[in-house]
């Protein structure tokens, strides 16, 4: 289980994006943050779940989501993906990887 700390961190990002026009579902803490595995160097390891992602994403958005990390928190490695894709994608092995070791992280 993920440091409350680093929890409150990601959900300070996902409502920052919600409050600069994201249309945000929820995201997923996986990686070495929720394994116990993290040192002070780690990064922050995150899925963006939102339905605007499941169309075709523009390189302005993907800018978008790593600025507002480096506002936020600069650890913060963000990794978009559409509600559908996250519900129904069997291809994906960072997808994978995060259903089977993600915490879900909900907005305020």
């Amino acid at each position: 289980m993920a440091e409350e700390a680093i929890i409150k961190s990601v959900r300070k990002y996902l409502n920052y994006l919600k409050d600069n026009g994201f249309n945000v579902s929820y995201g997923i803490l996986f990686g070495s943050q929720v394994t116990g595995t993290a040192t002070e160097l780690s990064d922050i390891d995150l899925i963006v779940v939102s339905p605007d992602f499941d169309k075709k994403i523009e390189c302005r958005t993907l800018d978008k989501l790593w600025q507002f990390a480096g506002r936020t928190d600069y650890r913060i490695e963000p990794f978009p993906c559409g509600l559908k894709r996250w519900e129904k994608d069997d291809y994906t092995p960072i997808i994978d990887i995060a259903r089977n070791e993600g915490t879900i992280v909900t907005l305020n």
